[in-house]
């Protein structure tokens, strides 16, 4: 699997598996000082500002996966084509404001960065957490444009109903876990 290739199926999911594992652990340890010693002063700003890149990054994770919300049953009732161009149209709507949203962070950053300052307990520069702002918007904008281009590409094929990726996701989370078909249900089906 080439690097590119790699970057665009698991950048963010990566990051994101690695902020919630420092979250965690960061708080056990706390926890544990807590218990035992006396606590430390930058966990809980380190979790906020984890967390903080969390919800930016997962911006265009939801993108790329197709969970972003959105009224899925009322868009299976519409004829294909009438699907796909609200679909497009909604789409590029979204660009559109990921694209803006960009541009303000990085104004906003700018003058954060201007500013000099930093965080209370790490002592980290404050600009540091607004680019969570830019890097966020920025990966929803290509993920956004990466989904046009697909709505574009398969125009005439038939998506998937709300009901078939629903199964679809159940049936994957299913994999994961390695349970076997039919043999950890009572029906014996899943």
């Amino acid at each position: 699997m080439s690097v590119i290739k790699w970057i665009d199926e698991h950048l963010e999911e990566s990051i994101l598996i690695i902020l919630l594992a420092a979250i965690s652990s960061v708080m056990m340890m706390q926890i544990i000082a807590r218990t035992f010693f006396s606590s430390f002063s930058w966990p809980e700003e380190f979790a906020r500002y984890c967390y903080i890149w969390t919800v930016f990054l997962s911006l265009g994770y939801t993108i790329k996966k197709g969970n972003m919300l959105r009224v899925g049953v009322v868009m299976d009732l519409l004829p294909i084509k009438v699907r796909k161009s609200i679909e497009i149209a909604t789409n590029i709507l979204l660009l559109v404001i990921f694209l803006i949203f960009t541009k303000y962070s990085v104004d906003y950053t700018m003058r954060v960065m201007g500013t000099g300052q930093s965080s209370p307990a790490m002592q980290i520069p404050m600009w540091i957490m607004y680019l969570s702002t830019i890097v966020g918007f920025g990966l929803g904008a290509i993920r956004m444009l990466q989904e046009i281009i697909s709505n574009f590409k398969n125009f005439n094929k038939r998506p998937e109903s709300t009901l078939e990726a629903t199964i679809k996701e159940a049936q994957e989370e299913i994999e994961m876990t390695g349970v076997k078909k039919g043999l950890d249900t009572p029906g014996g089906e899943i």
